[in-house]
């Protein structure tokens, strides 16, 4: 079944059900198919053929969302980056994926001459202005046919290519098929208890996996409403929330924080059914204090590019465990794993490998990194975790963040959770910081909820002495106006480590 399927069914159930909107258009989901339908075969006249990579650089728009389901309809496979991403960003990936098309928005046509060098299969451009309601994309499909069949329907064939953002080397392509998207998708929908009657609002930017499985494609494959948000802004956030009714509603760690310390945040009314967070571990203190300020829970959850993304999640119905990411989703298989791959008991800290059909069928052209991260059927995360016997499991940290301290391990998160108690803190990462003597020692870098405030060394290392040894304590604090993010918001603890670097 080709994932662009799913739009085909709802057109055909709930033709005039409003599907998509932002501030200047509203589309029902039988409009949805047709434009979709139409950008199909403006790629099949472009050249577009079974297997060809069309790389997509649009930030939050429908063109998108018509684009990357036009893509997938055709056969070919989607590759979504970030809008932000410059020509020497794009460089790699262009080169590494050689895609036939480029889709980019036009406020980074500058990146257009760098995937023409790069690219030997590239042979068209399609530059659009996601401003403008009369751009090139509307225009070219305008006279298009309505109805088109999909070309590929083995849903074990891949269908899009999301690359890694590369924070340990080059960015990886993990290769994501149709099964494993669309179940994601249905799993998640089904644990969450989506309907038609939900609306989603869609701030997170769609070239990442969280907003394309658990916001888009979980709100399609319920027939439900999804708001896209062009830019993030917790104004324009908290307008929506409200104004909209908006009921399942994606929110990052960092994006938490913000919306807490709105001054506003009391004033607004919310209609919130499902709330959830992930992409990021989620410290208890900010759970608690969304629960108290909402009244909604915070649902948290875990996964990662390769798998689709969704591993586990909490269940709206079920028990709540503060500091955990909940238990594996339906037909989703997880085992906590020593160094020499052997099965941790139950508390036991251990590496976090996955089995299931989301799980990706591995890195592009990548057969080394592939056959490190899959071994026997297993995809080995890279992330530090345990389990309690109810099967809940809980992040420690990642495995590449620890920090070795005089031969200790220190994981950063659990410091990261005593920082985020502090009543002025409103953002924390901790990292290693290189010692000649004890080969790593403790670094934090934070911001404050008030930016006139000054926090010192000595007022946060005693604000930490009741709650850690004193291996663990910091011996650096670093305040910053901002601690630097990715577009979803995640801290970029790389860009953290390149100013310890620069001391």
């Amino acid at each position: 079944m080709n994932l662009a399927s799913i739009i085909t069914q709802k057109a055909e159930e709930t033709p005039t059900k409003l599907a998509l909107e932002n501030e200047k258009v509203r589309i029902t989901y039988e409009q949805l198919e047709q434009m979709i339908n139409q950008t199909t075969h403006l790629f099949r006249q472009r050249g577009v053929i079974e297997g060809d990579r069309i790389l997509l650089q649009l930030g939050n728009c429908l063109e998108f969302v018509y684009c990357y389901f036009a893509a997938i309809k055709c056969g070919a496979i989607i590759v979504p980056i970030n809008p932000t991403y410059t020509a020497a960003e794009i460089t790699y990936i262009a080169f590494d994926s050689q895609p036939v098309l480029f889709v980019v928005d036009a406020a980074a046509s500058e990146n257009v001459q760098a995937v023409r060098e790069n690219s030997d299969n590239l042979i068209d451009v399609i530059l659009i202005d996601t401003q403008s309601s009369d751009n090139a994309l509307l225009r070219a499909i305008q006279s298009l046919p309505t109805h088109c069949n999909p070309d590929v329907v083995d849903d074990e064939r891949v269908c899009q290519i999301l690359y890694t953002s590369g924070t340990t080397g080059r960015p990886k392509g993990a290769m994501l098929t149709h099964k494993g998207l669309r179940m994601n998708a249905m799993t998640y929908k089904d644990i969450l208890h989506c309907s038609s009657d939900d609306y989603c609002l869609i701030s997170s930017p769609l070239y990442h996996a969280a907003s394309q499985t658990n916001c888009m494609l979980t709100m399609l494959v319920a027939g439900g409403t999804s708001y896209i948000l062009p830019k993030y802004s917790t104004d324009k956030v908290l307008t929506l929330l409200e104004d909209k009714k908006v009921t399942f509603y994606f929110i990052p760690p960092s994006v938490v924080a913000m919306l807490l310390n709105h001054p506003r945040i009391n004033e607004r009314t919310l209609y919130l059914r499902i709330a959830f967070t992930g992409s990021a571990p989620m410290p208890v203190e900010l759970l608690d204090r969304w629960k108290a300020v909402s009244g909604v829970e915070l649902i948290e959850g875990y996964g990662l590019t390769e798998c689709s993304p969704i591993v586990t999640s909490h269940r709206p119905e079920g028990k709540k465990k503060p500091g955990s990411i909940g238990t594996a989703l339906p037909r989703v298989s997880v085992v906590i794993r020593d160094n020499e791959g052997k099965e941790m008991p139950s508390y036991e800290k251990g590496e976090l490998t996955v089995q299931g059909p989301n799980v990706m069928k591995g890195y592009w052209k990548n057969e080394v990194a592939t056959a490190n991260t899959i071994r026997d059927g297993w995809l080995y995360t890279g992330d530090i975790a345990y389990q309690d016997d109810e099967g809940y499991l809980y992040i420690v940290d990642r495995k590449k963040d620890l920090v070795i301290r005089g031969g200790m391990n220190i994981y950063p998160r659990e410091i990261e959770e005593v920082l985020y108690t502090h009543p002025d803190v409103l953002e924390a990462s901790v990292i290693g910081s290189p010692d000649p003597i004890m080969g790593e020692v403790v670094h934090a870098y934070f911001s404050t909820k008030d930016s006139s405030v000054t926090l010192t060394t000595d007022m946060l290392q005693r604000h930490c002495r009741p709650m850690l040894a004193p291996y663990k304590i910091p011996a650096y604090f670093t305040q910053l106006d901002e601690l630097p993010k990715t577009t979803s918001g995640k801290i970029l603890k790389p860009a953290l480590r390149e100013l310890v670097t620069r001391k």
